[in-house]
């Protein structure tokens, strides 16, 4: 079991990490970029057995960060890898 503090540490080092610009990559489509917001959003909260407020408040008010970032400096290929992932597990080990 993750603490609330832990999942505000793993979500913004997953925003400045994943995202981070890469040279000649392909960038995501707003679109995409919510698809992805809202899927990582999803994965933070089935993080836990019994999410709690804390943790379902944080995830959706992340929402709109990770949309700014994903714009901004993300690439086609990191959305995809977050998208085909099924638990935040796996984004921490498939999606650096």
């Amino acid at each position: 079991m993750r603490s609330t503090r832990q999942l505000a540490l793993l979500t913004a080092t997953l925003l400045s990490g994943a995202l981070a610009l890469t040279g000649c990559s392909k960038k995501p489509t707003e679109a995409q970029c919510e698809e992805f917001a809202d899927h990582f959003v999803e994965l933070l909260k089935s993080s836990r057995d019994k999410p709690d407020a804390r943790i379902r408040k944080l995830a959706v008010d992340k929402r709109d960060d990770l949309i700014e970032s994903c714009v901004k400096g993300g690439t086609v290929k990191e959305v995809e890898c977050v998208l085909a992932q099924d638990a935040i597990t796996g984004v921490e080990a498939n999606c650096k």
